[in-house]
């Protein structure tokens, strides 16, 4: 059976004593002492940001070595350029049939998009 008496939760409280309250307060200023100390000798944020310039101008230069060897690095293929695609059709590598439409300038019939799609590699 429930038991409908009201619990007393007055425990849980942190600062319900001003006492408390004012020792909690005093821990966290203690402990934060020494860094407000620091914030507090008024380095430039400019100078902050220079302590750091070192480091990234050295990351950016691997990136920019790694960069540069990858794109000048050959790309497996042959010294020799091979000879460019003498039509928008060959380079895009079309089929037949799509490659005649084109040139002839027309719109495929039903029977050209079955023969199309029956050459679809």
């Amino acid at each position: 059976m429930m038991d409908h008496e009201q619990l007393d939760l007055s425990a849980l409280d942190r600062f319900g004593n001003p006492a408390r309250l004012e020792g909690a307060v005093r821990g966290v200023m203690a402990q934060a002492a020494p860094v407000l100390a620091r914030r507090a000798t008024g380095r430039p944020v400019l100078s902050l940001v220079a302590t750091w310039a070192r480091p990234a101008l050295a990351a950016a230069a691997v990136v920019a070595a790694v960069s540069v060897t990858s794109l000048a690095a050959p790309l497996g293929r042959a010294s020799t350029p091979s000879a460019p695609p003498a039509s928008v059709a060959e380079a895009l590598n079309l089929p037949a049939p799509v490659s005649e439409w084109l040139a002839e300038e027309r719109e495929p019939t039903a029977s050209d998009l079955i023969l199309a799609l029956d050459n679809l590699p």
